[in-house]
């Protein structure tokens, strides 16, 4: 008897999803039929609950339209499953494309490094043996779920990003388990230019603001170090004593001993050139993000109407 997925891609109308299409024929799994929806608008929250609503498959597979997924991938994530009836949601790394563009594996690196990604590293690299498994560790790019759960649970579509962290966060606290299968892999690509990166940085940054402000048990004061370190380089014109500037050369060492771990692993020392300021642009960016956060919660978006999205269904036995 196969088994029935339902997989939900938002997409831009503008993008086309011919790639990902044939990336899910080539690693359909044994025994299973496939349930593709392809959603084109402008909000993927929205986007992504009209979606379950369609969904008939015993599972739900999220994926973004640029991704790649190996073959022998989604079978992790459904072993996963398999494994513990508790577990509601499983995720994975997404991974740079080899073939990336210089400034993408900057990037890339950017999310995968402690420094700039704080707890949220798990998304961006390989990691063997995590247990304790919380909204931080999984992204919606390559993120399964079991559609009863779903059914039940929505996402907020009141803000744009960090939305999968709230809809995850409320359902481990009504006691379900989430998962992360370091096997569960995608390979996605990273933003093109400097300028692309600091929006999708400064929208991480408000949607975790937003995120708060709106589930307040949900608050996590390590994301909110880069506002308070903001805040503090506004100081530095002001106050001239030693004492003052030891943490700015503190982050200094710190973003140099960063960049040559980088450098060191990946065997190409052109990472000094980028690395360091990239680390202050992702910084500032990220707090200037959650500063916005605290006016833009309160604005009411009007979000477009449920109309102006056309759904695509392919069906794959």
């Amino acid at each position: 008897m196969s088994t029935k997925i339902s997989i939900i891609i938002p997409s831009a109308p503008e993008r086309r999803a011919t790639g990902i299409l044939s990336n899910l024929i080539d690693v359909k799994p044994a025994k299973c039929a496939f349930e593709i929806f392809i959603i084109k608008g402008t909000w993927p929250p929205l986007q992504r609950n009209i979606g379950i609503q369609k969904a008939a498959g015993e599972y739900i597979f999220f994926f973004d339209d640029d991704v790649i997924i190996p073959k022998g991938s989604m079978e992790k994530a459904l072993e996963t499953f398999q494994k513990n009836p508790r577990t509601q949601a499983v995720g994975g790394p997404n991974l740079t494309p080899k073939n990336s563009s210089f400034m993408q594996q900057c990037f890339g690196h950017m999310h995968a490094s402690p420094f700039a990604g704080f707890k949220t590293v798990t998304r961006y690299r390989i990691s063997k043996n995590l247990k304790k498994v919380n909204e931080n560790n999984l992204t919606t790019c390559n993120l399964a779920f079991r559609t009863k759960i779903l059914k039940e649970n929505h996402f907020r579509t009141d803000f744009y990003a960090n939305e999968e962290n709230e809809l995850l966060g409320r359902i481990l606290r009504k006691g379900n388990l989430l998962a992360y299968n370091p096997d569960f892999i995608v390979y996605h690509e990273r933003r093109k230019n400097i300028w692309q990166y600091i929006k999708q940085i400064f929208k991480w940054g408000e949607g975790r603001t937003q995120h708060f402000l709106k589930r307040p048990a949900h608050f996590k004061p390590v994301f909110f170090i880069p506002l308070l370190f903001l805040f503090y380089l506004l100081g530095i014109p002001w106050l001239h004593s030693r004492l003052y500037f030891m943490p700015f050369f503190h982050y200094i060492f710190l973003a140099l001993l960063f960049t040559a771990r980088i450098a060191w692993t990946e065997k190409k020392m052109a990472y000094f050139m980028a690395l360091p300021w990239l680390f202050f642009i992702t910084h500032a960016t990220y707090a200037a993000g959650t500063l916005s956060g605290f006016a833009t919660v309160f604005i009411r978006k009007k979000l477009p109407d449920e109309k102006d999205f056309h759904v695509i269904k392919i069906d794959i036995n």
